[in-house]
């Protein structure tokens, strides 16, 4: 049987083919550290963790951090980069789908597109976690791709860039039935060898999301164009939807 994309991307091959198009990781957890005005030590999570890139510079400045992730080889990258840094993150390896600790958090991230991989009834599923790891006054940092730059309008996109390994192919199709972005990455390095990986994301409208948010036990505050809380527009890069947690 075929294992599920998310099984298998998160590998050696990742950061060569996903960091060219990362953002300056410290630059965002500055954005996040000043937007958000967390009291000092707050509970952190960083769900989807990936190599740590956010939850090290979080646990930098004093805020107690849970990373999770459901790649192993993600984990020992996170472990890895903490140690360097010296400091003390929670690592955590499990399927965001199952992960959840009831009331233990004042803040939930999930950054660059960690969110609906999974079917729809999943993809709730994993906000239903959230609501419930949040305390009451909890905060969700959901950071997911514009849906009105290009996704809405379900544009198939093709594109070729230079990267310092050689150049990356990205090609994107809109399944408009299923509402989910399939995306394939393909590097061809400049010693001859080609490594390539496929992704398939659901989504969601911000009326969607406000509504599954809801049902989680969570109210949307606010969308942003970025995660120094730029005003949303549908010309911005990304959608960053605030949304507190409203009781039990």
């Amino acid at each position: 049987m075929t294992r599920p994309w998310f099984e298998t991307i998160f590998d050696e091959r990742y950061p060569d083919l996903f960091a060219p198009l990362e953002g300056d990781a410290e630059e965002e957890v500055e954005g996040i550290h000043g937007f958000l005005s967390l009291p000092a030590g707050a509970a952190v999570v960083d769900l989807g963790c990936g190599r740590g890139r956010h939850a090290v510079p979080m646990a930098r400045r004093g805020y107690r951090v849970t990373g999770v992730d459901i790649s192993d080889t993600m984990i020992r990258m996170a472990r890895k980069y903490a140690e360097r840094e010296g400091v003390e993150v929670e690592w955590v390896q499990e399927d965001m789908r199952t992960f959840c600790r009831r009331g233990a958090f004042d803040l939930v991230l999930s950054l660059f597109t960690s969110f609906g991989y999974f079917s729809d009834a999943e993809n709730q599923a994993v906000l239903d976690n959230i609501g419930n790891s949040l305390r009451k006054g909890g905060t969700l940092l959901l950071d997911l791709r514009n849906a009105g730059k290009g996704l809405s309008r379900l544009e198939d996109q093709d594109k070729t860039i230079g990267v310092p390994l050689g150049r990356l192919r990205m090609s994107v199709r809109f399944d408009r039935r299923t509402m989910r972005a399939k995306a394939e990455h393909t590097l061809e390095r400049a010693d001859g060898i080609r490594i390539s990986s496929a992704f398939d994301v659901r989504i969601y409208s911000m009326e969607e999301l406000m509504e599954m948010l809801g049902r989680a036990g969570m109210e949307v505050k606010d969308f942003y164009g970025s995660l120094t809380g730029d005003p949303f527009t549908d010309e911005s890069t990304r959608m960053v939807t605030l949304a507190i947690r409203t009781g039990f």
